[in-house]
């Protein structure tokens, strides 16, 4: 009798930590990933996500989206800036934990040139930056700006 109440405590328990998991949409998946073109001479903004999205995980993504456009607004809208979404939970994307080193969600800030990336930033201080979007959007804005700069190679 006690290792039937046990299992339907622990099934309870279990259901009950679901429900709240889906009410904090914490175990969303990410949205779709929209197929962006990548500029030949120009800068990618990418944030790398996962299945699983907490409040923070999306916080990163849409100061990120802020940032790129409201900042960068002539080059967002030529194409020489662009913003992504790439998930590495999906099987095509997983070779960005080796090209980036990736150990967590973040956000990476490419140089192309010619059609070839040239040079890359991790900007894994954006999760000490979320609660100050100045702040943040500071911080990548900076990176971007670098890169819109930067010389050929």
């Amino acid at each position: 009798m006690l290792q039937k109440i046990t299992t339907w405590a622990l099934v309870a328990l279990a259901v009950a930590g679901a429900a709240v998991a889906i009410k904090n949409n914490v175990a969303a998946p990410a949205a779709a990933e929209v197929a962006v073109a990548l500029p030949d001479d120009g800068v990618v903004v990418t944030y790398f996500t996962t299945d699983v999205r907490c409040p923070s995980c999306r916080k990163i993504e849409a100061l990120s989206r802020e940032t790129v456009t409201t900042r960068f607004p002539e080059d967002f809208g030529s194409g020489r800036v662009v913003f992504r979404v790439v998930n590495t939970d999906r099987l095509e994307n997983k070779h960005f934990l080796d090209d980036y080193k990736l150990v967590s969600k973040t956000v990476i800030v490419s140089r192309r040139q010619g059609g070839k990336e040239q040079d890359w930033v991790n900007l894994q201080d954006v999760w000490l930056k979320l609660d100050d979007p100045a702040a943040f959007g500071g911080y990548l804005g900076d990176a971007v700006k670098r890169f819109l700069g930067s010389p050929a190679s």
